[in-house]
């Protein structure tokens, strides 16, 4: 018997699921408001840079997007905790499988996040609204590189000290051992090289620099250097050497933004600080004060240290031999040059008992059944943490201050479309609200074989998705339901013995008893609905008349 088909249904409107996965409000979050608004006449300015003008399509690597604010009428930064709204034309924020629009808030009038390339070749337009201003920037994506032809395309970060000593990256392709690469004629330490890019330490620059000059010069790779196919390609003004130091040529650090702006009392966030004129050794303090002398905090681990950036671990709130910072307050952050004692301190910089904030979620559904990894991406997480989907609470497996994994749980009722994701820091009862995540419900494709005797017996497969133990099968025939008997169930079929249909329940037509007009009536086949219900969340689907039950005897039977 030829089985019957049927075209599985969506489980909710693309177009609804993709909003549900894309937003950032956060109901039930208290958001405060900043301090000293903005007086709606002023005006704002938005700046909106990326640290790479090109990603590769489907990359692993990201662009840093940088928003900063300002008051036009007297170039004073914005508000701590203003909102800003981040949007891209492709690709997304945050994660691989991040979301084209994300809420962020500023800190110092500055606010960053990592941009992905999608799956889609382009042009990136990201903009950004902040209160009434807005900025855009720009971010080619561009297709996967040909590693056969050799060519430069750009060096990224493109600018640094005359002093040298950062790593920059050479991005390409054909790129070949043994390399030699050149700036300015002198010769940079390689790292690291592949077909595509080449990691190398920026050479001094030997000709010098006055203090606030710029000077852009030419990099140049070779390739298969000595050997047979030696190649060679420039760029020109591929690099610019900065000296934003005061006299003498010593660097002044300075701090445009810190990312994130927040993590747990415990410490333990790593930090990366945005900025300039930064020289190692550094010391950075957490704390409070606006001065070197004046500063007391706690010393941060420092993890590495270019001219533009510094990535440090957060010290803790708490300690034997701490001084502040004090736990779920801003506090400030000092970075100093400690060979030159130069120094800078960026203020209310940092949240501890950072407010929750959930940016996305993934994969973002799973099974009814449970037992689905998810990890839930944003800041603030502050461990212990309770997750719970639509009110149905996870198991929590792991925590940092950015990613939270939960293995989810079988819920005790039926949800309806995707269901919003909850986090709450236990200690000190902060929320934060995110994502949707759906639960996949039991949806039958086909029953095969689709026909049998009215007396049961038969064996059939229900074939479909999100199918588990425990199941329950159902045959229903004008208005009669009766439960097969289930022998066997995976995710994807069902095997299940049909039940015995009584009389009643079975369809009859009119016939002649004995040819002499004399009517009658006989049992005649009849179609049952058949229904795959998860009885603890009770949870269904229905494949209506998908099933004939065959009558036991078609004999015309007179009144």
């Amino acid at each position: 018997m030829r089985a019957l088909y049927r075209i599985p249904r969506l489980l909710l409107a693309p177009g609804l699921l993709l909003a549900l996965a894309c937003s950032t409000d956060k109901p039930g979050t208290p958001t405060a408001p900043p301090t000293n608004p903005i007086p709606p006449a002023a005006g704002v300015n938005v700046a909106v840079t990326a640290s790479a003008a090109e990603l590769e399509v489907s990359s692993t690597s990201s662009s840093l997007i940088r928003v900063r604010a300002t008051r036009a009428d007297n170039g004073a930064a914005l508000p701590n905790l203003t909102p800003v709204a981040l949007t891209t034309t492709l690709g997304g924020f945050g994660s691989l499988s991040g979301p084209a629009n994300i809420g962020l808030e500023l800190v110092n009038g500055e606010a960053s996040v990592p941009f992905f390339a999608g799956d889609t070749i382009g042009s990136a337009s990201i903009r950004a609204a902040v209160s009434s201003g807005v900025g855009f920037a720009t971010v080619i994506v561009r297709g996967a590189v040909d590693p056969e032809v050799f060519f430069l395309s750009s060096v990224s970060p493109n600018t640094g000290s005359p002093q040298g000593g950062e790593t920059v990256t050479i991005h390409g392709g054909g790129f070949s051992d043994p390399i030699r690469v050149t700036f300015n004629g002198v010769p940079a330490t390689i790292q690291s090289a592949s077909a595509t890019q080449i990691r190398v330490t920026t050479p001094p620059l030997l000709s010098g620099l006055d203090p606030g000059a710029t000077l852009a010069v030419t990099v140049t790779v070779i390739i298969n250097l000595n050997e047979e196919g030696q190649q060679t390609d420039s760029l020109a003004s591929g690099f610019t050497y900065v000296n934003g130091g005061g006299g003498g040529g010593t660097l002044q650090p300075t701090i445009f933004s810190i990312t994130p702006a927040s993590g747990p009392n415990e410490g333990g966030t790593q930090v990366t600080i945005n900025g300039d004129g930064f020289e190692a050794p550094v010391q950075v303090k957490f704390g409070t004060g606006t001065s070197d002398t004046n500063f007391n905090g706690a010393e941060a681990q420092v993890i590495s240290v270019t001219r533009t950036r510094v990535v440090v671990i957060s010290p803790p709130t708490s300690c034997a031999t701490c001084a502040p910072p004090i736990p779920n307050q801003l506090v400030n952050i000092l970075v100093k040059n400690q060979n030159t004692s130069r120094f800078t301190v960026a203020t209310s910089a940092f949240r501890y008992g950072a407010r929750v904030i959930i940016t996305s979620i993934a994969p973002g559904q799973g099974s009814i059944y449970g037992g689905e990894l998810v990890t839930l991406f944003g800041q603030g997480f502050d461990e212990p943490v309770a997750v719970a989907f639509g009110g149905f609470s996870q198991q929590v497996m792991s925590v940092s201050g950015s990613e939270v994994v939960v293995l989810t749980t079988h819920p005790g009722s039926c949800p309806s479309g995707a269901l919003a994701s909850t986090l709450v820091n236990i200690e000190t009862g902060d929320t934060g609200t995110g994502p949707g995540y759906l639960y996949l419900k039991p949806n039958i494709f086909s029953i095969s074989p689709s026909s049998g005797p009215q007396g049961g017996g038969t064996a059939v497969t229900v074939s479909g998705a999100n199918f588990g133990l425990p199941i329950i099968v159902d045959f229903t025939a004008s208005g009669t339901k009766r439960a097969g008997t289930v022998t066997a169930a995976s995710t994807s079929t069902i095997s299940v013995i049909t039940p015995s249909m009584p009389d009643a329940a079975m369809r009859t037509e009119e016939c002649d008893v004995d040819a002499d007009l004399t009517l009658g009536t006989r049992f005649t086949s009849t179609p049952a609905t058949v229904t795959v219900t998860d009885p603890v969340s009770g949870c269904s689907d229905t494949f209506e008349g998908s099933f004939l039950f065959t009558p036991t005897s078609t004999t015309c039977v007179g009144d």
